[in-house]
């Protein structure tokens, strides 16, 4: 969050850690954390449907976001009201499940956040990724 903007990086894993893709978008608008993690989500969720993948593990590293998602029905919030409707939005043949990763895990994610914020862009890519992008992907992959 920065100048009255917000951005986020999302990458696709497979169950082996092989990069299927990504977006980085920027919101023009300033959020908290909290939001900003929620709208990753959201958008997270769209890639995975556009994608046509049934079994699903969200990672984030928002322990506050993943503990709502786990119970849902428990908050009155305004954000709780918004997870609850994204949840029920989910297609019942989609298999989901929400973790919280340390910070360190998700430096790629971060790197896709600045280089939208940087470009004020949004990027959506597959396996067939831009050169920049696969720089991020090589860099987190080594390192």
């Amino acid at each position: 969050v920065k100048d009255r903007k917000t951005s986020f990086g999302i990458i696709a894993r497979d169950h082996e850690g092989f990069v299927l893709g990504g977006r980085a978008r920027v919101l023009n608008r300033s959020y908290s954390a909290e939001w900003a993690k929620f709208y990753a989500l959201e958008e997270s969720v769209n890639l995975a449907k556009e994608n046509l993948w049934a079994r699903v593990d969200f990672e984030s590293d928002c322990a506050s976001l993943v503990n709502r998602l786990r119970r849902p029905n428990v908050d009155l919030s305004n954000l709780g009201y918004c997870i609850l409707d994204l949840l029920s939005n989910l297609n019942l043949s989609f298999s989901f499940n929400f973790k919280w990763a340390p910070r360190c895990c998700n430096k790629a994610a971060n790197q896709l956040c600045c280089l939208a914020f940087t470009n004020n862009c949004t990027e959506t890519f597959d396996l067939d990724f831009p050169r920049e992008i696969h720089n991020i992907v090589l860099s987190d992959a080594i390192n």
